[in-house]
This record gives structure tokens, C-alpha cells and sequence, in this order.
């Protein structure tokens, strides 16, 4: 851990714990013996993420042929992995102790690159399990959500030099804390028991995916596909106040790494904006 992060969680406390309901619905669907009845039960505990499911699964993201009208048909038809992501999507929100417009950009540019990446997963050469693929996308700024729940006015300052200095959210949070979103979120990924590849991707998604230590190819292809997907969605705006053109995303080493090349881009654009018009019943 590094030796700034140490101090710093020690003054401002706990890092915020997945909701409960999630964390249920996360236990059931690894359990092989869960059926849809007991994860509906789980859900149905929450009966705002019920509707949401249901209103996902009437969604024309997926276009079943007749209307879905109870929660265990939707569970039957999404799939558990499906409604693991959708509950995961849903509790994100859960997280924030504050919700300004700030953490609600932050939440759709998260819940976003979930969809993207999970699109994205099987473009091409890129080949990374889809399911994977949205809890990394979902999950990868975890650190901003902690910063701005416990040191809400700093992080405040940094999102406004982000816009009005140009300067990069890592070393803004660097000069401010001392450490960056990234190592603080994979502390939260390990708090709440993700599996290491995801942490991983947490960690990492900053960085080049070759540099990543002792990692099987396929964890290094998660990395890759995490930082491609959430810097489409930010060079297009999404979950941003504006588009940031200036992004070159065939620039960044997990482009290659991931066998793109020049003509991947436009239709990699194309599919991060037709996936954020589907994922908007993600965001409702």
C-alpha cells in the first residue's frame, strides 16, 4: 500500500461498503445451487431494484417478444449474470453519501463504460469475457466515489482544475493526496471481495497493460479493455460535462495490446454511442 494512502485512511475512515443487496445477489448467483426463485426473493427485498429490472428487461436493450411482468421471468430471461449486473449498476448509486451533479456524472460515466465494455468484449480481436468486462467498466473509478464521500471538498477542487486547468484527474489527486482514484480503488475492490482480475483492472486501467505484473494474458486483456472503453466514453462525453476531443484513444498502449489498429476506430466510436443510447434504462 503506499505509505500516503496509510495516514490518509486513517483520518478520514472507512471506505464505503457494497450495499447489502448487492452483495446478497453477488453470494447467490456464484452459489451453482441458487435458483430464480431465490434470487428473486434477494432482489424483491428491494423493491425499487425489482422495478428496475423489470424495466430494464421491457427495455428495447433487449427486445424480448411479449412484455415481462414478473421479476423471476426476468430473472429467467436476463440470465443471473445479467441481473448480477444490472443490481451491480443499480447499487452503485447506493455508494455516494452525497449525490450532486458531480457524483451523478460520475455514476453514468461508470454505469456507461460497464455497457460499453461489455459490448466491446466481444469486438474484433479483443476476446474478454463479457461479464467481467461490465464489472471492470462499472467499477474502475471506485476511488473517485471514495474520495468524493470522504473528502468532498477537496476532491470538489480537483474536479474544477480538471476543467478549468486542463490538468489530468491522477496527478491533481496526486498533488492533493498524495496517491491517485485508482490505488484507492482497488483497496475498495479488495475490501469488498472482488475477485482479483477485477482489482486488477481497477488498479491498472491507468497504466500500459504490459506492464501489468505476473498477470495471465487474459487479465492483461481485461486491463486493456477497461481503459479503451472508458476513454471512449470520455473522449465523446459521456458521464462528462463535455466531450474531450483532445483524447486519442488509438494512442494508448492498450489499443495495441489489444490488436486495434487505424480502422477500429470508427466503428469502436459508433458502438460506444448506439450502447450509451441502450444503457439509458441503466441510468433512469
Amino acid at each position: 500500500m503506499n505509505d500516503r494512502l496509510k495516514p490518509y485512511l486513517a483520518v478520514v475512515g472507512d471506505l464505503p461498503g457494497i450495499p447489502s443487496v448487492a452483495s446478497k445477489v453477488m453470494t447467490a448467483t456464484a452459489d451453482p445451487n441458487t435458483s430464480a426463485d431465490d434470487l428473486r426473493q434477494v432482489i424483491e427485498t428491494d423493491p425499487a431494484l425489482a422495478v428496475r429490472i423489470l424495466k430494464v428487461a421491457n427495455s428495447s436493450l433487449y427486445a424480448f417478444s411479449r412484455g415481462i411482468e414478473t421479476l423471476r421471468h426476468a430473472i429467467a430471461l436476463l440470465g443471473f449474470r445479467t441481473v448480477e449486473n444490472l443490481v451491480m449498476a443499480a447499487s452503485l448509486r447506493d455508494v455516494f453519501t452525497n449525490f450532486g451533479l458531480s457524483e451523478k456524472l460520475l455514476w453514468e460515466h461508470s454505469t456507461l463504460a460497464g455497457a460499453v465494455s461489455a459490448r466491446l468484449s466481444a469486438y474484433g480481436p479483443i476476446d474478454v469475457d463479457r461479464e467481467s468486462a461490465f464489472t471492470a467498466g462499472l467499477l474502475h473509478d471506485l476511488g473517485k466515489i471514495a474520495l468524493a464521500n470522504s473528502a468532498r471538498e477537496q476532491y470538489s477542487k480537483i474536479i474544477m482544475r480538471t476543467y478549468n486547468e486542463g490538468i489530468a484527474f491522477r496527478d491533481a489527486e496526486r498533488e492533493e493526496f498524495g496517491f491517485d482514484h485508482a490505488e484507492l480503488g482497488a483497496l475498495v475492490g479488495e475490501k469488498w471481495k472482488l475477485p482479483e482480475r477485477l482489482v486488477h483492472a481497477i488498479c491498472y486501467h491507468h497504466h500500459d497493460p504490459a506492464d501489468y505484473p505476473d498477470g495471465p494474458p487474459e487479465a492483461g486483456r481485461l486491463i486493456a479493455l477497461t481503459a479503451v472503453a472508458t476513454r471512449c466514453c470520455s473522449r465523446l462525453g459521456y458521464g462528462r460535462r463535455e466531450a474531450i476531443e483532445a483524447i486519442d484513444v488509438m494512442e494508448l498502449p492498450a489499443w495495441s495490446y489489444l490488436d486495434l489498429g487505424m480502422a477500429d476506430m470508427d466503428p469502436i466510436l459508433e458502438i460506444v454511442e448506439e450502447e450509451a443510447k441502450n444503457a439509458e434504462s441503466l441510468l433512469a
